[in-house]
């Protein structure tokens, strides 16, 4: 993964956990093709889990930061 990049949209999940994380964030990334969402989120499992959906998702994991919690994601340009 690269440097952080500038993000449109940032969303502080806190420790929100895994699923509803991934509900919420998933629909957040539909309203926005192709743009960049930062995420900071200090649930225990999102270094593991958020990289997995991303994959998962087509959505693409630009940058992880541990120090800060996170996390750079474009969204990908096909939501149906």
């Amino acid at each position: 993964m690269s440097e952080p990049v500038a993000a449109d949209v940032e969303w502080d999940a806190g420790d929100l956990g895994c699923g509803p994380l991934l509900l919420e964030l998933r629909n957040r990334l539909r309203t926005m093709p192709g743009q960049v969402f930062k995420l900071i989120s200090v649930d225990p499992g999102s270094p593991e889990d958020l990289p997995v959906w991303c994959r998962l998702s087509r959505n693409e994991l630009l940058h992880h930061d541990p120090a800060t919690k996170s996390f750079w994601i474009r969204s990908r340009l096909d939501w149906e």
